[in-house]
């Protein structure tokens, strides 16, 4: 066992010791199909009675090189790091697994860009422990990803993209271009992207793996991609800072909407 698999089974035999911690699952970059040296360990802490700080420090701050305790930007959690390792530790509460899976794969509620991201990472979670029977409850995304929820994710990003209205990522991207915003003109290029992204992995019919290393999944999930997808990608990143950003933009989902419609 390398340092790496020790730690995390230090982490592992602590947090199942714990009263209140009901289970501690792997997922993110170290398990992704695609992950590089600079992949980090994402480890997820499902309780059932919160966890408190100081028995975070207890638990963390003897094993750690360094530590961040309290990193909570996007989800409450802790980071540190080890022999140069990096830990990122995000606690949950039991409920999550069944809210996440409630609101979007049994009621296909859609969201501007990585609709079914949580459900990606609750399926690709490995636990390590489980006293909660969450793998239980993950395996229904096991099943055909619904057809319902597909046509909800495309029709409500595809709305946003390039629909009527004034608030439309392509209007939004041609007036942050025309007052020579780059700020602006690189957020909702961000944005307009997410949307991009989310209705290719939804009529795919595969779970969107997150914000990291998108056209490499698009390769590796998606059965069929919209023509000149690399040549469209390049075209458009090219052009970020300067050029006809929206004039690739537009060709970019020509070919996208010629495959999903």
């Amino acid at each position: 066992m390398n340092d790496e698999h020790k730690t995390i089974q230090l982490l592992k035999e602590v947090f199942a010791g714990l009263e209140g911690c009901s289970a501690l699952a792997v997922s993110g970059s170290r398990t992704s199909l695609i992950n590089d040296e600079g992949s980090d360990w994402d480890l997820y802490i499902y309780y059932d009675r919160h966890i408190s700080r100081e028995d975070r420090e207890r638990i963390i701050l003897p094993i750690a090189d360094e530590a961040r305790i309290d990193a909570s930007f996007f989800e409450e959690g802790d980071e540190f790091t080890k022999d140069g390792i990096t830990y990122d530790l995000m606690y949950r509460p039991v409920s999550f697994v069944n809210e996440q899976i409630d609101r979007v794969w049994v009621k296909h509620i859609p969201s501007l860009g990585y609709s079914t991201c949580f459900l990606y990472n609750l399926r690709t979670s490995s636990f390590l422990f489980d006293k909660a029977g969450l793998k239980e409850q993950t395996a229904v995304l096991n099943q055909p990803y619904p057809g319902e929820l597909k046509d909800s994710i495309i029709s409500y990003n595809r709305r946003m993209m390039s629909g009527d209205g004034e608030a439309t990522w392509i209007k939004q991207l041609e007036l942050a271009v025309g007052r020579n915003d780059f700020v602006s003109r690189c957020h909702r290029l961000a944005a307009l992207m997410a949307s991009y992204f989310d209705m290719l992995f939804a009529y795919s019919r595969v779970l969107h793996p997150g914000e990291k290393k998108l056209i490499g999944y698009a390769h590796a999930l998606c059965p069929v991609l919209p023509e000149d997808f690399d040549a469209d990608m390049k075209n458009i990143y090219s052009k970020a800072y300067e050029g006809d950003l929206p004039g690739a933009v537009n060709t970019a989902l020509e070919h996208l909407y010629a495959l999903i419609s």
